[in-house]
């Protein structure tokens, strides 16, 4: 029999059951600072390890946490997205010159990594939807969480993005019009799923998956609009747009729900009316009749808001019907996701979510919604297991598709995904999230649907887009006999570079390995050109030696660290947190890369290993009055490795403000240097001078205007707030680059040059998506700049350009890129100063950082390229003496 691996990494079960976020007192909506002292009280009775669950509400706080203000509350988010706005035409208009500039380009993670985590599914990143074109069974698109919307035209061979200049890239829904598929599109423009988690904080209103309403392209996703429902994002979640549906009928009528209610277009989205109110979790088309419509609408525990029902439209969403289904309004369902029988429409189905977020049961139509009869769970196909447990993240990942032939067929995706060949009375599993019952896909589904064209059938989840022509189930018991899923799965996310990472770390060799921690997926690593995930459950904070090729280190949620010497195939226990302290979610490693193997990992407080992670010595004491809080960042001095900066997270809950400490005698003793900091903000990072122990910098999170980055120069003594013109976003990452002096930071919406002569903050993010960049690494070795992204994957500039602020002769050098779109030929034009006089060196480099073209430009200012390529986005790399640029374009 196999055994069945229960990991703490994914599943939102016993915590959720026991903690409601409802006050028992005033039964309203829970602050994030009340939800944060429940899940530390939580955590006091209950040992992690065994708990499932906890890492939802984790993952959560996180992006919380980066964006409140001074108080604890989670902000306005107006001026983010204004900064956003601005940032992104900066961006495109940078990208529109003709000089040859510094730009950034797709290093990876350039295929599905190969997988030696030993017993999770792998991916690539989460995907939210999936939209298809009526007529041609090879073209679709995909929306991703973090990482826009992508296009493919032949059948996920390869992908081309198509909203990296939007202000923020995440999509909920896509919906093609029927009637000129090439050309006319809308997506929202959100992440909806984390809706049913903190919907209001503080009588402010969360902004971490916040929208922009809908957006309409008419020439094939080239460009894009804002449509009459467009938020400003006063109104917070009330922005987030569920679903979106074109008439097929008329194409001027459009329908779209989400939190704030349901809403209706008659002009192709220029003006819209409000049909209903109320928070809407789903919106379904009759696939015979094109005038029927379904709505689901919910009601979210967490905030007491909205109420469940079915709904149905006969004229397309212009007057709605609330059916009689016998489902509870308010207190025992909360979520509802719908499906219709292709075979025969009277046959509608609706799965629920229960208040532990697992299965509640199955209602069902058979005649076209007049009447429902409700089928109880016999197996609970929303939780982590084999369906014998409460509990599941139906909030989060919910998804139900009735076969295209067979009315009785159903298939169901919560973590895993389930099939029943009864209609819904009983089911049976067709993956799991492990790699116990052999082959499977990544686990946390969140849409099913069917190509219309060829009927293959697709499944988005936590890890990618995954295609079969065939669900087949089998019985647990045949499972446990060892037998592998009997479906077979094509992972065709491959080709999407979309990992949402943490923290990325470079070997700072000419060996040029990477490696990133992911959410969801593991850490990658890359060596020898080849990309493996290793270690298992959330990637966080890694560690690469620089002497020694195969050592790697690496985390995953609350400072559980793993050390590997044979490259992250196997690992030997390492336990920083050798007293059971509190970890951040992210706890920090940092090495003393003079002295080789020497680092020190933060927890409550700071701990120190002399033998590559093997074992490790406390060097510091701290205590707070009431809650042992969390180090996040540690930086040691290059030029003294006895002073070493360490800051402590602020923390709401416990009045405890965040703290600065430094140690001038290898942790002897600690001095607290908070003074003229602010300390209500979350510290992201701290970094110390190559050549001054005395001159460090600290990064702040958060929405306070003018506090984003602060300097001293005399050891802490005093600070000096530098943040000068940077926009009210989340400061992530502080770096020097090395032998420069320069210093540069990672944000929410790109990467920032510090200019001394001018005190201010030059925007360095030419080619960059616009995405949230977490961290920044720097190799000299192989004169590379790394920024890890949290939803496009790792990015690299060249290093010995990226510093230069004022005029070089790249900036005199134009260079012309014609036409693009092409087919794969084009012509590359060089006008100005040494455009013929020196040899140039060509790479084009394909959307996923593969190289997949190198060629030698010698004596013309007009070159002619043929490439035989997939279509996709790529990128143009010239280099020469003092001349480096890159451009983008597109193959079709």
């Amino acid at each position: 029999m196999k055994k069945i691996f229960f990991f703490t990494a994914i599943f939102l079960v016993q915590f959720l059951s026991a903690q409601k976020f409802i006050h028992p007192k005033t039964d309203s909506a829970l602050t994030l600072t009340d939800m944060q002292k429940q899940f530390g009280e939580y955590k006091e009775t209950h040992n992690l390890k065994k708990e499932k669950g906890w890492k939802y509400f984790k993952r959560f706080e996180m992006d919380e946490q980066m964006h409140t203000n001074g108080r604890g509350e989670v902000c306005d988010p107006t001026d983010y997205i204004r900064a956003a706005i601005d940032v992104a035409e900066q961006k495109q208009a940078e990208n529109n010159s003709t000089a040859l500039m510094n730009a950034w380009y797709p290093v990876g993670p350039n295929v599905l990594p190969n997988n030696i985590t030993g017993y999770m599914e792998n991916g690539i990143g989460r995907i939210n939807c999936i939209a298809f074109h009526p007529t041609n069974a090879s073209t679709y698109f995909v929306g991703v969480a973090q990482g826009g919307m992508w296009k493919t035209t032949n059948d996920g061979g390869s992908w081309t993005p198509l909203t990296d200049n939007l202000p923020i890239t995440r999509i909920s829904d896509i919906a093609i019009d029927p009637n000129d598929p090439d050309n006319t599109m809308y997506i929202s423009v959100c992440d909806f799923e984390y809706i049913g988690f903190g919907l209001y904080l503080n009588g402010r209103k969360r902004n971490t998956h916040y929208g922009l309403g809908v957006y309409k392209t008419t020439d094939g996703g080239a460009t894009w609009n804002p449509t009459g429902l467009t938020f400003q994002l006063t109104q917070g979640d009330a922005s987030l747009i569920r679903r979106v549906i074109v008439d097929p009928a008329n194409s001027n009528i459009i329908v779209a729900c989400g939190v704030s209610g349901m809403y209706r277009s008659i002009d192709a989205g220029v003006t819209w009316t409000t049909i209903n109110t109320g928070l809407f979790w789903d919106l379904q088309k009759d696939p015979v009749s094109s005038n029927i419509l379904y709505a689901a609408t919910g009601w979210v525990m967490n905030s007491n808001d909205g109420a469940c029902s079915i709904m149905k439209s006969t004229d397309f969403g212009l007057t709605w019907t609330t059916l009689n289904t016998g489902i509870p309004a308010t207190g025992t369902v909360q979520r509802i996701k719908l499906a219709i029988a292709p075979s025969d429409p009277n046959y509608v189905y609706a799965i629920t979510c229960d208040t532990q977020f697992g299965l509640y049961g199955i209602y069902k139509s058979t005649n076209a919604g007049t009447s429902w009869s409700y089928i109880a769970p016999t197996t609970n196909v929303l939780e982590a297991g084999d369906g014998t447990s409460p509990g599941g993240q139906g909030t989060y990942d919910l998804a139900i598709m009735v076969n295209a032939t067979n009315r009785n067929i159903i298939y169901t995706g919560g973590v895993n995904l389930y099939g029943s060949s009864d209609g819904g009375n009983t089911f049976d599993p067709a993956s799991h999230w492990t790699l116990g019952y052999g082959p499977t896909i990544h686990g946390d589904i969140h849409f099913i649907d069917r190509n219309p064209v060829n009927g293959n059938i697709f499944v988005c989840s936590d890890g990618g887009v995954y295609r079969t022509t065939n669900i087949i189930t089998q019985t647990w018991a045949s499972a446990n006999s060892g037998n592998n899923w009997p479906t077979v799965w094509n992972t065709i996310g491959s080709n999407l570079q979309i990992t949402s990472f943490y923290r990325i770390s470079s070997s700072r060799n000419a060996a040029d390995r990477l490696c990133a921690g992911a959410q969801d997926n593991a850490t990658f690593y890359l060596k020898n050109s080849a990309w493996f995930t290793i270690f298992g459950g959330d990637g966080m904070d890694t560690y690469l030696d620089p002497l020694n090729n195969s050592n790697v280190i690496g985390s995953s949620q609350y400072g559980s660290f793993y050390n590997s010497q044979n490259d992250g195939f196997s690992d030997m226990g390492t336990n920083p947190n050798m007293n059971g302290e509190n970890a951040e979610w992210t706890s920090p490693l940092t090495a003393d890369y003079n002295n080789p193997g020497t680092m020190y990992a933060g927890f409550q407080n700071v701990y120190k290993s002399t033998d590559n992670g093997f074992n490790w010595t406390q060097i510091s004491n701290f205590t707070e009055p009431t809650y042992g809080t969390e180090i996040s960042a540690i930086a040691v001095s290059n030029t003294n490795a006895n002073t070493i900066y360490v800051t402590k997270r602020v923390r709401y809950e416990y009045n405890e403000n965040g703290k600065i400490y430094k140690t001038t005698n290898g942790g002897g003793t600690w001095t607290n240097i908070t003074a003229n900091v602010p300390d209500t903000l979350y510290y992201t990072s701290v970094e110390i001078s190559e050549t001054d122990p005395l001159s460090a910098w600290v990064t702040l999170a958060g929405f306070a205007a003018g506090q984003k980055v602060y300097r001293t120069t005399n050891g802490g003594t005093s600070w000096a707030n530098v943040s000068y013109n940077l926009p009210n976003i989340p400061v992530n990452c502080v770096k020097y680059i090395p032998g420069t002096g320069n210093v540069m930071i990672a944000t929410d919406l790109g990467v920032y040059l510090f200019d001394a002569v001018n005190n201010q903050w030059v925007l360095r993010s030419i080619g960059l998506p616009n995405v949230i960049c977490s961290d920044l690494e720097v190799n000299v070795n192989t004169n590379k700049i790394y920024v890890c992204t949290f939803g496009r994957g790792i990015w690299a500039t060249d290093l010995d350009v990226f510093t230069n602020l004022q005029p070089t002769i790249s900036s005199s050098l134009q260079m012309n890129l014609f036409p693009s779109p092409n087919n794969g030929t084009f012509t590359i034009s060089l006008t100005g100063e040494n455009s013929s006089s020196q040899e140039l060196s060509l790479d084009v480099i394909d959307v996923m950082g593969r190289v997949v073209h190198s060629e030698k430009l010698i004596g013309k200012n007009s070159y002619e390229i043929k490439l035989d390529v997939l279509p996709g986005m790529y990128f143009a790399h010239v280099s020469g003496t003092g001349v480096k640029g890159v451009k983008s374009f597109v193959v079709e």
